[in-house]
């Protein structure tokens, strides 16, 4: 067996002394500077360039491509005594990451600095999720810093298959930075065109330059804070500054190649990928007869189908090349009984079209992205589904949306722009936004006093969004789980309020409204004090509680839709029992938000109305103090009691 000599061993033991990290007194400095700007924040990036260029070259089509390099430098800066972070880049069929190196400042045995590369990346799967299956990579260091003070360097290549996938560069990360510039080395042969979202409230220098056969456009920002992970997010796209990158045509060997120009563009080639999927509708033939069986109008037949695919296909999102813009065959979703958006929406285009219906593939970008068609890129949409023509009428089916009734469009698409593929033609169309009344939850109560006793009756009902969104949780759940939902949705968040008796309408019918009622016991809300009766007949939205946003916000919230929760209430007095204050009314009103509530006496009863409402769907960080206050005077007006006297 080899022995390491002596020397050897000495001059091992020794490296960790001769090569160790060097912390300047120009680091210490930049550090507390750092600090005083980003208070909450372990690591600092000091810089961050990120400059892609581009070359020629053809894809797996033996077709023409842009492809593009993206080269990023970024020094790091430990603003902790304890600090570490992880640095991460993820990559895919249509990437890949040829250099990923983290450096660090050491000093050498005769007393020169010099940049060592340190450890090596972690390399593995992006996806863990069950109903998620992709084929992105992520490559990460998992960086400790020695000190405060302490530097390092990373700096990484990734290349670009095909410009078409090289869509949103941001400038915020999840780390704070200090300064980043963006370059772009655009050669001459290739035209683009860099479209600027959310650029206002950001101090970003622009540049412009020539060099031998390249135009550098050059973009510079500085004091970022870092990107936050938030519940009920709105979506970076929405808020963060950031380029998207339209590459328009290029020259290849002397001749002009198309990019994205226009939405026509965009079309021709999800239309070219879609011819890729070579259906066999012979297949479904006999699936279809069964379900279109005795139905006598087209309505009923679409509705067959589309009631059909949501529930029998599983949905399994599935990204892998180009077999992530390229359907699954039908026949193959329905076989395997499971598909991601495009093969649902495929199997469910060829069934209606087997059935006798005009059908059609349509591509559409959810609220999740705020792009249009006047942006013509691959980051626009991120969805499929499938319209159907009845009586010169379109109706937008998504099979992914599980108990939603025919003809009605969940909030994610509502308002949005389609792409229907039409063959060599296509059509732009817009979602329907529904009117937030049909989005709502009804709340009856009529209570009665008795000897201290305050006993009643609730019946909730439940329309539109409010209505699916409860098939979707309920029916997820087991059947044990299924009934306790029940019981704690009518107890409304409440401790003091018991509920018997519960019974619903048919949860199995997605078209008719949700209703759950059941008898309830709210004596424990009953304050006596000799003749006197407190008590309170109204409650604090239970929802609105992870609604409250801290100073470190940064993001809109999200909400599932616009929507308007309507309660009216009774409460019945016994023969003699007297009113001696009734809490006051508000109105309050925002743009996006409004609450009205009035309490009335009529003879030996109060009746009481509040009505909730949300316009948008969205409480924006522009309006959090005035939310608060809102919300603050709803809480006091739900905590308002009334004063009765007994005779």
């Amino acid at each position: 067996m080899y022995k390491p000599s002596k020397l050897f061993l000495a001059v091992c033991l020794a490296l960790p002394v001769f090569l160790q990290a060097q912390i300047s007194d120009e680091d210490i400095y930049e550090a507390n500077r750092l600090k005083k700007v980003f208070p909450d924040d372990r690591v600092a990036a000091t810089m961050v360039q990120e400059e892609f260029t581009f070359d020629r070259g053809k894809n797996e089509d033996k077709l023409p491509v842009v492809t593009a390099t993206r080269n990023v430098s970024i020094n790091f800066l430990a603003l902790r005594e304890r600090a570490g972070i992880q640095y991460y880049d993820f990559y895919n069929s249509f990437t890949r990451i040829t250099s990923f190196k983290q450096l660090e400042k050491m000093k050498g045995m005769f007393g020169v600095k010099k940049n060592y590369n340190v450890g090596y990346a972690i390399d593995r799967s992006a996806s863990s999720s069950e109903i998620f299956s992709d084929d992105s990579r992520v490559k990460y260091f998992n960086i400790g810093f020695s000190g405060y003070g302490d530097a390092t360097r990373v700096e990484t290549e990734k290349k670009y298959l095909d410009s078409k996938y090289l869509t949103g560069v941001y400038f915020h990360s999840f780390f704070p930075i200090k300064e980043k510039t963006v370059l772009f080395k655009v050669p001459d042969w290739m035209q683009v065109e860099f479209r600027e979202f959310n650029f206002d409230g950001y101090k970003i220098v622009k540049q412009k330059t020539q060099e031998k056969g390249v135009t550098v456009y050059s973009f510079k920002i500085q004091n970022l804070a870092a990107m936050k992970s938030e519940s009920r997010g709105i979506g970076t796209a929405y808020m963060y500054p950031h380029i998207m990158v339209v590459m328009k045509s290029f020259s290849y060997d002397g001749n002009t190649v198309k990019g994205f120009g226009d939405v026509a563009d965009l079309y021709s080639w999800y239309n070219f990928l879609y011819k890729k999927c070579v259906n066999k509708p012979d297949e479904l033939k006999a699936k279809v007869t069964e379900l279109t069986k005795g139905k006598s109008t087209d309505i009923d037949k679409a509705k067959a189908i589309f009631y059909w695919v949501q529930d029998n296909i599983r949905y399994i999102a599935f990204e892998d090349g180009l077999a992530g813009f390229i359907p699954a065959t039908a026949q193959d979703v329905f076989k395997a009984k499971y598909g991601d958006c495009k093969g649902m929406a495929n199997l469910m285009t060829e069934m209606l079209k087997l059935a006798g219906l005009e059908a059609y593939m349509t591509w559409i970008g959810t609220r999740h992205l705020p792009y249009d068609y006047t942006l013509p890129s691959l980051a626009v949409d991120n969805h499929c589904i499938s319209t159907v023509v009845i009586g010169g009428k379109e109706y937008y089916l998504d099979g992914t949306e599980n108990y939603i009734p025919f003809g009605e469009y969940a909030w994610r698409i509502q308002g949005k722009e389609v792409l229907i593929g039409k063959g060599d033609k296509y059509e732009v169309k817009k979602i329907p936004v529904t009117d937030k009344e049909k989005n709502k939850i009804l709340t009856q109560t009529t209570f009665q006093l008795k000897d201290n006793v305050l006993k009643g009756h609730v019946k909730a009902t439940l329309t539109g969004e409010q209505r699916t969104n409860f098939h979707q949780f309920y029916h997820d759940l087991p059947n044990d789980d299924k009934k306790k939902l029940i019981q704690r949705f009518l107890e409304f968040g409440n401790k003091n309020l018991v509920v018997t008796n519960v019974k619903t309408s048919d949860l199995n019918n997605r078209e008719i409204p949700v209703v759950v009622e059941g008898d309830i016991d709210l004596s424990n809300y009953v304050i006596t004090e000799d003749k006197e009766i407190y008590l309170g007949i109204d409650f604090y939205p239970e929802d609105l509680r992870g609604l409250q946003p801290d100073k470190d916000r940064q993001q809109d919230y999200a909400l599932h839709s616009s929507y308007v929760a309507q309660d009216e209430t009774e409460l019945v007095l016994p023969v003699g029992y007297t009113i001696v204050s009734l809490p006051g009314p508000i109105t309050e009103k925002a743009a996006d938000y409004e609450i009205t509530g009035v309490y009335e006496q009529k003879g030996n009863k109060v009746t009481f109305k509040k009505i909730l409402s949300f316009n948008s769907g969205r409480i924006r960080k522009a309006d959090f103090e005035n939310w608060k206050a809102f919300t603050k005077k709803l809480q006091d007006f739900n905590s308002n009691l009334i004063l009765i006297k007994k005779p």
